[in-house]
């Protein structure tokens, strides 16, 4: 038979492989945690970081001060001027105006100004769609809106939305008014036939 003694120290031993057992369970969980977190961090981490290289790409892409001056062998001069802007995301080509001012020279004809709050300019065709708050400004005519349409190549205007036109005689409101600079002719209409433009002559 055993003694007391040896039954007491293989009792001990049991307990210390016990103990032992378990704490290398709980360090082992413990680290598998530390190994999620770490994971869930560098996760997080990417994230941030793909957000950051985002915002910096979208302030690259950021434009100030704007001025594009074209012309062609007739003497016809388009300027535009921006105090801010950006790339369309939808074509590179385009690009979106903020405080915009613009100036069309047309040869024998005359100087058009043009302000708006916003334009969407594009760079290949020159083709500008001017929106918010637009001022047309041509001698003593003065035409406001909300858009306008310019077809520089074929010196072609269409003002939109809410057209107010007025020089020191006279004062009209219409739909559309449109603008051909070749032919020196211009045309003001309300979009809907049983509507007629309302205005203001004074002999």
């Amino acid at each position: 038979m055993m003694n007391k003694s040896l039954i007491f120290q293989i009792g001990i031993l049991i307990i210390i492989l016990i103990i032992g057992y378990f704490t290398f369970l709980y360090l082992n969980q413990n680290n598998d945690g530390k190994l999620v977190e770490k994971s869930i961090l560098n996760k997080v981490d990417k994230a941030q970081l793909k957000n950051k290289l985002s915002i910096k790409s979208q302030e690259a892409s950021q434009i100030l001060e704007l001025s594009y001056k074209s012309s062609d062998e007739k003497g016809n001069v388009y300027q535009i001027n921006s105090e801010s802007g950006s790339i369309d995301n939808k074509n590179k080509n385009v690009l979106i105006l903020e405080n915009v001012t613009a100036k069309i020279l047309v040869f024998n004809y005359g100087t058009f100004f043009i302000k708006s709050d916003m334009a969407k300019y594009n760079k290949s065709s020159l083709d500008t769609h001017f929106f918010d708050n637009v001022n047309l400004l041509y001698l003593n005519h003065i035409i406001k809106s909300e858009d306008l349409f310019l077809k520089y190549i074929d010196k072609e205007i269409k003002i939109s939305n809410n057209v107010k036109y007025k020089n020191k005689e006279n004062f009209l409101e219409a739909d559309t008014v449109d603008l051909d600079l070749v032919t020196k002719t211009s045309k003001i209409y309300m979009n809907d036939k049983d509507q007629k433009v309302k205005a203001i002559i004074k002999n």
